[in-house]
């Protein structure tokens, strides 16, 4: 990350935003985001009943992501994910937005986007042919 931008960044951390999520893509970061779609397949995998499957998915998501949450040097506490795409799988009922919400109240939370971004939506993979998730309501910045 250049200096320029580690400045922004730092800025952006001190501000007195409600959220602070961080995007990034190919940025070079001093820290490893958890593979949060490799994690949560294998605990879906493990999961022997169907039954309440998204209500499931969501304790198990929280539980990853909760022990995952750390005490930066630089960001402070701070949840780094990075493939997010089974959060996306109609299945699972999953909300990007609370999920985002919920863990960028209380930490940075850095996001690894697979895909492109404007300044109000997301969108997985491609504008064309993907998932556009708006942010709008959520304080963030691209990296």
């Amino acid at each position: 990350m250049d200096k320029l931008t580690e400045n922004q960044l730092l800025a952006y951390l001190k501000s007195q935003s409600r959220n602070k999520i961080v995007l990034y893509s190919d940025t070079p970061m001093d820290f490893d985001a958890i593979d949060l779609g490799c994690i949560l397949a294998q605990a879906v995998f493990n999961l022997k009943d169907e039954n309440k499957l998204p209500m499931k998915v969501s304790a198990e998501l929280d539980a990853i992501l909760n022990a995952a949450i750390v005490d930066h040097s630089k960001y402070g506490k701070m949840l780094a994910i990075a493939n997010l795409g089974i959060l996306l799988e109609s299945g699972l009922k999953q909300d990007i937005n609370r999920l985002f919400e919920k863990y960028s109240n209380n930490n940075v939370l850095f996001v690894k986007w697979e895909g492109e971004t404007d300044y109000e939506n997301l969108y997985f993979l491609s504008k064309e042919n993907g998932i556009k998730i708006n942010i709008n309501n959520l304080s963030h910045i691209s990296i």
